[in-house]
């Protein structure tokens, strides 16, 4: 393999196990709940903006994945959109999927088929890296 492809991937690895990434991905993830969020409830972003007593510019910014939140901020600006905000640590090499559950509604089925179908992979995996032989 090339020298350079070699010491370029080492990077992308090192930079993907920093605090810094990991800071990134939650506010591109935070700012992509918030844009789905606000579709769901038909609000542009002027109108979140009144509602907070901001400027759109803000709430573009906070979009972009720019802005650097606070949990306060980030409450605030779920809190305008009639949401909670949810926060989970898990260990660095887990993989976490959020479902959704509402209060007296069903979950759509498709919803609910990949969420068992997540599941049952899941499981089987923990389980075949259980029956692994140890080197």
């Amino acid at each position: 393999m090339n020298k350079e492809i070699t010491s370029w991937q080492q990077w992308v690895a090192q930079t993907q196990r920093s605090s810094e990434f990991a800071a990134e991905q939650v506010k591109l993830d935070f700012a992509v709940a918030l844009e789905r969020r606000m579709s769901q409830q038909g609000i542009t972003r002027a109108e979140l903006a009144r509602k907070l007593g901001t400027s759109a510019a803000a709430i573009t910014q906070t979009l972009r994945g720019d802005a650097n939140l606070s949990i306060e901020r980030m409450a605030r600006l779920a809190h305008a959109l009639d949401a909670a905000l949810h926060v989970h640590l898990a260990p660095a090499n887990s993989k976490v999927h959020w479902l959704e559950t509402h209060s007296g509604q069903r979950l759509p089925a498709a919803q609910l088929n990949h969420a068992r179908a997540w599941a049952q992979h899941s499981i089987g995996a923990s389980h075949d890296r259980q029956r692994a032989p140890s080197a």
